[in-house]
């Protein structure tokens, strides 16, 4: 973790305290993509380029703003399954047709995590 005490820099957790990045799905997005150190991700086009630990992201109405994430926790027959806590998920088909907040318009963000944290 690095950039505390800015909530604007980094992603980190600290005394009560915390990052954009670390609660708000858009901003971890962000970070995500541009992080160059520690914590970082890049941007795959499909489920089923996504490992155990990978980020996806929602966007339910498909204007460009993430609204939710979840971390992939299994992966069966090729479908990657996840938690969240928002409404507590435990290993959750990720597609999420079956949450109130799916739309027609619903776009899916695949984020995979780089584990080198060189």
């Amino acid at each position: 973790m690095r950039g505390a005490p800015s909530r604007e820099k980094g992603w980190w957790i600290q005394r009560g305290n915390w990052s954009f990045s670390w609660s708000v799905a858009h901003s971890l997005r962000w970070y995500l993509e541009g992080s160059t150190r520690g914590l970082k991700g890049r941007r795959v086009q499909s489920a089923e380029e996504l490992e155990l630990g990978d980020v996806i992201f929602y966007d339910f109405q498909g204007d460009g703003k993430i609204d939710h994430s979840v971390i992939v926790t299994s992966i069966q027959d090729g479908i990657p399954y996840v938690n969240a806590h928002t409404s507590d998920s435990i290993n959750r088909p990720y597609f999420y047709e079956d949450s109130t907040a799916y739309t027609p318009s619903m776009t899916y963000y695949y984020y995979h995590i780089d584990d080198s944290f060189a």
